[in-house]
């Protein structure tokens, strides 16, 4: 690949399938016009590939990774949701894979010490619904999706975004997609709407983390010590997306908070690493 200036790494907070709901959300309100803005910036980096890591898929361990793309062919979107209207089961995501590509992220990981297995898998929705409200549909780019490890390590997986960083000079623009604040059992459990206690706190410490220039990764590690957060993640696998962002954006002295917005227990903002 030809090397370039390192396009940007964005985190994205992507929310549910219901994204796409127009009623729910609107394309004048805050978060779809964000993420509009974000699919808009990617576009114009005219990138080599687009890389994405969800919340919703972990590797089979806490060692090893593995990579969609095997096949020159897109293997069917994954609806990995349950109790939303029918139509949303027939939404698709148009997009490419690039199977030698796939095949050099792999290669990339498995010479800094992770294993790699490449599969013949769809993307799910933490990853095709955000990129399809971001206006990614049918990109002249592929769109190759990469696994968390099944691990709660920080430090894992701010070292995973460490070893993709060189791909940025490559073109290949690197997205982790999850929440900011992510507790699902407050959100369904909820009998009336104000935003929880915990939601902005946490949600600042992330901010300010992101925001301490060359220390940002000691930052962002020392989230583990915070004392909101098992209740604005009561599982981490989406905000580990957050710490492999920080890994790839490594060197990268800009950071822009694109969208900040609560629901109840659940915090939708999203970054660009530039």
């Amino acid at each position: 690949m030809t090397t370039t200036a390192p396009v940007p790494v964005y985190f994205v907070s992507h929310g549910g399938p219901n994204l796409l709901d127009e009623s729910d959300y609107p394309p004048t309100g805050a978060i779809s016009k964000a993420l509009r803005k974000i699919g808009d910036d990617i576009r114009a980096q005219n990138p080599r590939a687009l890389l994405v890591l969800s919340g919703h898929w972990e590797s089979n361990n806490g060692k090893s990774l593995q990579i969609n793309g095997k096949s020159a062919f897109p293997k069917p979107l994954i609806y990995d949701f349950g109790g939303f209207p029918a139509w949303l089961y027939k939404e698709e995501f148009a997009h490419k894979t690039e199977p030698a590509l796939t095949q050099q992220i792999a290669q990339l990981l498995t010479q800094g010490g992770i294993p790699v297995e490449t599969v013949d898998r769809g993307l799910d929705h933490g990853a095709w619904v955000v990129l399809k409200k971001a206006g990614l549909e049918n990109a002249s780019f592929p769109i190759i999706q990469l696994s968390l490890f099944r691990s709660d390590s920080m430090p894992q997986h701010l070292h995973l975004g460490q070893l993709l960083a060189p791909l940025r000079e490559q073109g290949v623009v690197i997205v982790g997609s999850g929440m900011a604040v992510h507790n699902l059992r407050d959100y369904f459990g909820a009998s009336a709407t104000p935003v929880r206690s915990y939601v902005r706190p946490f949600d600042k410490e992330i901010e300010t983390a992101l925001l301490s220039g060359e220390n940002r990764e000691q930052a962002i590690l020392a989230l583990s010590e915070s004392d909101y957060l098992y209740k604005a993640h009561p599982t981490l696998e989406h905000l580990l997306p957050l710490h492999v962002a920080v890994g790839a954006a490594k060197g990268t002295a800009n950071v822009e908070k694109i969208l900040e917005a609560y629901q109840v227990s659940l915090s939708w903002s999203c970054y660009k690493f530039f």
